[in-house]
C-alpha cells in the first residue's frame, strides 16, 4: 500500500499506522490508535471512534478526500519578488471560475479543509481581486511553519460505455520564502518540503537578471539581487541531500522552470514568438505549444541571462520543462497598488497542466 505523505510535516506513513481517536461515547475519549488496531469499525474499546485520521508524527488531522486520492504534493520554490504567492493566488482562481476553466470543460475547483478556504479568502482573493492590491510576501520558514494550501481539481473523464467518471486531483501547494531557498543553514523543514514533492515549480524573476534589470528598469527599491543560477543549484543540493538522487544520476522529480512576468519581456520576443500567441490548451495539454515555448524560454535564458543555466537544468533534471507566463498582466503601480486595468494573467496555468498531464489527470495531444 502506498505511504501517505502528510501535507503539514511532510512524514510518510502507512495508511494502517494512521490514528484514529476514540468518541465522546467511549471511557477513552479522545485516546488515540493506529487504523490498524480496529476491530469490526471500533475502537480498541468497542465503541465508534472519530472519522478523522490523524498523522502520527505532528496530530494533525488528515482530510479523507486527501488520503483516499492520493494527494500530489507540488513545491513552488523560487527567489524574494519572483512571485510565488501571486502566482498560486492566481491560479486557483484561474481554475475555479478563469478561462483557464471555460477550456476545460467540465472542470470544478474546491478548496480543502476551512483552513484552505480561510487562508485562500485573507492572503490570495481579498487583496487581489477586492483590494486591488499585492498579495503579502511569504514569511520565512525559520519564523513560522508553512500552512499548505490543499485544493481538489475535479475533470470529468469520458468513458466509452457509461457515464463519465470524476476522478479528484487533490494538490496541496507549499509556498517558501525566497530566503529560504539560498541559504545553507537550517533548512530541514525545507528539505521534508521539498522530499514530499511530486513535482516542483521554480519561478524565475527576469528582473533579478543584470541584462533585464538594464532593459526594463525597475520600481523595486532593493539593492540585493539573487542569483538566479544559485537558486537552481541549490535546489539541486537539498534533493540530494534527501537521497533524491546521486552526484552521477540526475535527479528524477519533474521540474517546471517558468519565467515569470513576461509582459514586461516583449520587446525581447520575436512576432512570431510563441509567447505572443495564444495558448493552445484547450482540454488538453498541448504537447506541440508546450516544446514550442519550451525551445522559445530556453533561447531567451541563453541571450539574456546565461547558457550554464540550461546546461546546469539539463545535467542535473531527468525531467524538466520551460515556461513563460505572467501572473498579473501588468506590473503593479506600486507595492500597495496593482495595475488599474486588473488581474489579467497569462499562459500562468501551463506549468500545472503539464504537471497534470504527467500524472495523467489530463490528456495530451502529440499531433
Amino acid at each position: 500500500m502506498a505511504a501517505v505523505k502528510c501535507p503539514y510535516c511532510w512524514t510518510a506513513h502507512r495508511r494502517a499506522d494512521l490514528q484514529l481517536s476514540c468518541g465522546e461515547r467511549c471511557g477513552a475519549s479522545g485516546v488515540k490508535f493506529p487504523e490498524r488496531e480496529l476491530k469490526k469499525g471500533r475502537c480498541p474499546h468497542g465503541e465508534l471512534p472519530q472519522t478523522r485520521r490523524v498523522c502520527p508524527s505532528c496530530g494533525r488531522d488528515l482530510l479523507r478526500e486527501y488520503i483516499d486520492s492520493g494527494g500530489r504534493n507540488i513545491a513552488v520554490i523560487g527567489s524574494s519578488d519572483s512571485g510565488k504567492s501571486t502566482w498560486v493566488g492566481v491560479l486557483v482562481h484561474e481554475l475555479q471560475r478563469g478561462q483557464v476553466s471555460t477550456r476545460f470543460t467540465g472542470m470544478s475547483l474546491d478548496l480543502l479543509g476551512e483552513a484552505s478556504r480561510i487562508r485562500y479568502q485573507r492572503d490570495f482573493a481579498t487583496p487581489l481581486f477586492e483590494e486591488g492590491r499585492p498579495v503579502t510576501q511569504t514569511a520565512s520558514a525559520l519564523r513560522s511553519t508553512p500552512e499548505p494550501l490543499m485544493f481538489s481539481l475535479r475533470l470529468p473523464q469520458p468513458r466509452r460505455l457509461g457515464p463519465a467518471r470524476v476522478a479528484p486531483v487533490v494538490t496541496v501547494f507549499y509556498d517558501t520564502a525566497g530566503e529560504d531557498v539560498a541559504r545553507a543553514q537550517k533548512m530541514d523543514q525545507l528539505m521534508n518540503y521539498l522530499d514530499a514533492a511530486e513535482g516542483i515549480i521554480l519561478l524565475l524573476d527576469p528582473v533579478q537578471m543584470p541584462k533585464v534589470r538594464d532593459l526594463v528598469g525597475t520600481n523595486s527599491k532593493k539593492t540585493g539581487f539573487t542569483e538566479q543560477l544559485h537558486v537552481v543549484n541549490r535546489l539541486g543540493e537539498l534533493l540530494r541531500e534527501q537521497n533524491k538522487g546521486s552526484a552521477t544520476r540526475k535527479l528524477r522529480t519533474p521540474l517546471a522552470v517558468a519565467l515569470t512576468k513576461v509582459d514586461l519581456l516583449r520587446d525581447t520576443f520575436g512576432p512570431e514568438s510563441p509567447l505572443r500567441q495564444p495558448s493552445r490548451h484547450d482540454g488538453v495539454y498541448d504537447e506541440h505549444d508546450g516544446a514550442d515555448v519550451h525551445e522559445e524560454v530556453r533561447g531567451w535564458l541563453d541571450q539574456w541571462y546565461d547558457p550554464a543555466f540550461d546546461r546546469t537544468i539539463g545535467n542535473s533534471f531527468q525531467t524538466y520543462r520551460y515556461f513563460g507566463m505572467s501572473a498579473l498582466g501588468a506590473p503593479p503601480v506600486s507595492g500597495t497598488q496593482l495595475s488599474p486595468s486588473g488581474v489579467h494573467p497569462y499562459r500562468l496555468e501551463e506549468p500545472m497542466l503539464w504537471l497534470l498531464a504527467r500524472f495523467g489527470a489530463i490528456k495530451t495531444r502529440r499531433k
